[in-house]
């Protein structure tokens, strides 16, 4: 090395690279942790993330350092920045979904804490896929067994009692005159005895879930459709419908009918989110999952043997996803953990199935359903469907 290339490289401070911190730690401690590290200095650049973090968000040791940390670290939820609170020295520790390199969804659990001396923040990522969907098997399978026992019992003792109510109330209608202001109150018992076979419908639907009839179809074609048969109802509601739908995406196996009801729920349950009118986005796109961990579904060999095989990891897996995104005020952390719970609602003439009716249909086709959603910021429901078709024997109740 020449004098002159010697001194400019006493000058020079050396580049941050992706496993070495700018603190001096060595990065060989930080990349055995099992959860991953991101650290960012003042100005938010990037300076190390460790082994974990890059392979959980799919990025190259030469591709981390010196890029913003937000565009490292990104949330599915639009425009929000994980760093931004540490940077002004408050410790945030949220549940979200990250964005990897790829553009597969992530659920995580991050912690972000403030650094002393020329500041910075440093970033804590725990990857909960296994997590969530042990915690979903589990609480699907609690869920099942008690409203397969409960399922015949409410249809025979509910639907026997309300025929006769029905029955009644339509010869009590027949004798009144048109004009009698008190057929309004037998058509409002009319009204209610269907809007409690309504439920009990629903009901045997959540508990006893239609058998998907699966055949290779477009899911862009499947939300056009949705939007050409709702087209009117979102206008009038004063929603501004944005979409993504290429072309060239892969068909997938699923029933077209189930599939429609369970975009119509979420488009629904959208527009009710923007009482005042707001912006509605639908959009579908292909992509290929790491690992995928089997179990959320109904099929005998999910949950053979042992409990060991729900988190068992298979090959890598296409999917295609549909996005469901408004612009409404968000959803509280603590209603997002219960919002598939079966007569779980926030809305005042709700029954709380239309969500676990939902989830009960993606987990039939072999699909996921996730919500990412922040108070303020508006919600996104992500759907994903398996390009490959789900194979196996329904297994009972």
């Amino acid at each position: 090395m020449s004098r002159s290339a010697e001194r400019t490289a006493r000058r020079s401070p050396p580049r941050p690279v992706a496993g070495r911190p700018a603190s001096g730690l060595p990065g060989v401690v930080f990349d055995r942790l099992a959860d991953g590290v991101v650290i960012v200095d003042a100005a938010g650049a990037v300076r190390f993330a460790n082994r974990a973090a890059r392979e959980l968000l799919g990025l190259g040791p030469r591709a981390v350092a010196g890029r913003p940390g937000r565009a490292v670290l990104r949330s599915a939820i639009p425009d929000e920045d994980l760093f931004a609170p540490a940077l002004r020295g408050r410790r945030r520790e949220t549940e979200t979904l990250l964005v990897a390199a790829r553009g597969e969804e992530i659920p995580a659990r991050i912690a972000v804490v403030p650094l002393g001396g020329a500041g910075g923040a440093a970033a804590v990522i725990t990857d909960l896929t296994t997590t969530r969907r042990l915690e979903q098997a589990l609480r699907r399978r609690e869920r099942l067994t008690v409203m397969g026992q409960l399922s015949a019992g409410v249809a025979h003792e509910v639907r026997n009692p309300l025929a006769g109510i029905s029955s009644s109330a339509q010869v009590l209608l027949g004798r009144f005159e048109p004009r009698d202001e008190r057929t309004r109150f037998v058509k409002a018992i009319l009204d209610e005895v269907g809007r409690l076979d309504r439920i009990v419908t629903r009901l045997l639907q959540f508990a006893r879930p239609e058998e998907p009839r699966l055949r290779r179809a477009s899911l862009a074609d499947a939300v056009r459709r949705l939007l050409e048969a709702s087209g009117d109802w979102l206008a009038e509601s004063g929603i501004a419908v944005e979409t993504a739908l290429p072309p060239d995406l892969p068909e997938v196996w699923f029933d077209p009918d189930l599939i429609h009801q369970v975009l119509l729920n979420l488009v629904s349950n959208s527009v009710q989110a923007m009482p005042k009118g707001g912006k509605l986005r639908l959009e579908v796109r292909a992509l290929t999952r790491r690992g995928v961990t089997r179990g959320a579904g109904r099929r005998q060999d999910d949950l053979a043997g042992a409990g060991a095989s729900v988190v068992r990891r298979g090959p890598p897996q296409r999917v295609v996803q549909a996005r469901v995104t408004d612009s409404g005020q968000g959803i509280a952390k603590e209603t997002q953990a219960r919002m598939f719970d079966p007569f779980f609602t926030t809305k005042p003439a709700g029954t709380g199935l239309g969500l676990s009716i939902c989830q009960s249909i993606v987990q039939e086709h072999g699909g996921t359903i996730h919500v990412a959603s922040r108070p303020g910021h508006g919600t996104t429901v992500i759907l994903e469907l398996p390009v490959e078709r789900r194979q196996g024997e329904r297994r009972a109740i």
